[in-house]
């Protein structure tokens, strides 16, 4: 009791900081329907699965109740130029396209046959062996809003190409509701291994998985659901998995690993150890610094065939750190010159421009390839 008692002003005080700098999280952002006009920007289609219940006010589509049945829509997402890099406007109740995001479409899809018809469409566009899809998973305390903006803030600022499909799972969007997100993770897996096995079967030549915080127990759960269930088809089409800010404990992510056949041919795993939601989550996990984000088990996972990339000396990712994966401008030049790519690859990558390097200072300071990529054993 005593030890608890210790603890707890370090949790209300670690709340309390979390809360005022993710104080818009609160409050799910608006996704009005905009006409941008001649505003700068760019639309990214994403195309939405979810397993979050609809609700009736178009502002907000879905809310954090669960459903047990997919449901599917496609979204036009405005991203403004008006903007810096890796920041995301929500808009007002005037919504401004010149400097905030919002919807310029939206459709709610009947059902999985039209979805996956809409996106074949989609992947057919293009020439064959650039037919990839990339997945988004969202991440805990993310209402539907802000995670669809969220992922066409890094379509747009990681110039992503493929097509776009963002999995939102039932994160009540609230800090306090943490143990809901925890029981919404382990529901939704099964709702992620359906939309996995979609994509797999549809015109796609590979899917790539972006998971992050939470979501990336909800992507882990449904790979091993996936295999365990026998479609291996299915895992065969997933490359690579890429989990940042991972909020996993290192026994639990080896299990799900060990039972996972086959195992992701690439696996990428975001940290930083100035992660304050992750340290949040370490403290009411008793304090033992066990969850994959906070980066001390950086040697265990490249032995387990994972790429580490450290970002704890990134400072340009916002104050939580826990979104530096998607914020910072540095790491976007770093993709931008095909050193992070190749990376995430398993490879060790050089710069596609003279000039840069300091970029490839940074690459060699913050990217751990696996033992394998180092030609150990």
């Amino acid at each position: 009791m005593t030890f608890a008692f210790r603890r707890l002003p370090l949790l209300v005080l670690s709340c309390l900081g979390l809360a005022l700098a993710t104080a818009c999280a609160a409050n799910p952002a608006r996704l009005p329907v905009v006409d941008p006009g001649t505003d700068p920007g760019q639309t990214q289609t994403v195309f939405v699965a979810t397993t979050r219940a609809p609700v009736a006010d178009p502002m907000l589509r879905f809310g954090a109740g669960r459903s047990s049945e997919l449901a599917f829509a496609r979204a036009e997402v405005w991203v403004p130029h008006n903007r810096e890099p890796g920041a995301i406007e929500p808009p007002g109740r005037t919504p401004d396209p010149g400097r905030e995001f919002a919807l310029a479409d939206w459709e709610l899809l009947p059902g999985q046959a039209v979805f996956s018809e809409q996106l074949d469409e989609s992947l057919n566009a293009v020439a064959f062996p650039e037919r990839d899809v990339f997945l988004f998973v969202h991440g805990f305390n993310t209402p539907f809003s802000d995670g669809l903006y969220l992922n066409a803030q890094i379509l747009n600022d990681f110039g992503i190409l493929g097509t776009a499909v963002h999995y939102s799972w039932p994160s009540a969007g609230r800090i306090p509701a943490y143990l809901y997100d925890r029981d919404s993770a382990q529901f939704a897996r099964d709702g992620l291994a359906e939309t996995l096995t979609l994509l797999a079967e549809s015109e796609t030549t590979s899917i790539t998985i972006l998971a992050h915080s939470m979501g990336s127990l909800v992507t882990m759960e449904a790979l091993r659901q996936l295999s365990l269930s026998g479609r291996h088809d299915v895992l065969e089409r997933i490359d690579p998995v890429i989990l940042a800010s991972p909020d996993i404990d290192l026994d639990l992510f080896r299990s799900q690993l060990d039972a996972i056949d086959p195992p992701p041919a690439h696996l990428a795993v975001f940290v930083s150890r100035r992660d304050r939601v992750l340290l949040l989550s370490d403290q009411l996990r008793g304090g033992q610094r066990t969850q994959l984000g906070m980066g001390a088990q950086r040697d265990i996972l490249t032995g387990l065939g994972v790429t580490v990339v450290d970002l704890s000396d990134i400072r340009d990712g916002g104050f939580t750190h826990h979104r530096t994966f998607a914020s910072s401008p540095t790491l976007m030049r770093l993709a931008a010159s095909g050193m992070l790519n190749a990376a995430l690859m398993g490879e060790a990558g050089k710069p596609r421009a003279s000039g840069i390097g300091t970029l490839s200072d940074l690459a060699a300071s913050i990217i751990y390839l696996p033992a394998r990529a180092l030609g150990e054993r």
